[in-house]
């Protein structure tokens, strides 16, 4: 049985795979690890079991960090 994305569309799961290979997006994620990284297996797990509306949750509150703004600010500008 294929599992409901919820709010995620291919084309937004699409853009945070591209996000996740740029330069910016790797410096986040090291960020995300280093400092949250039982968070981020978390939300890594809510993905894979297909519970989407807790991984938007849980990723909302780890970008909250400061270290998340300073490199979100920089994918935005």
């Amino acid at each position: 049985m294929q599992k409901k994305r919820d709010e995620f569309s291919d084309f937004s799961i699409q853009q945070a795979r591209k996000l996740a290979q740029s330069g910016v997006g790797q410096e986040l994620l090291a960020v995300l690890q280093n400092t949250q990284g039982d968070q981020l297996r978390q939300a890594m797990e809510q993905a894979a079991a297909g519970d989407y509306a807790k991984v938007k949750e849980s990723l909302e509150a780890m970008m909250s960090s400061p270290e998340a703004r300073e490199l979100l600010e920089k994918l935005r500008g």
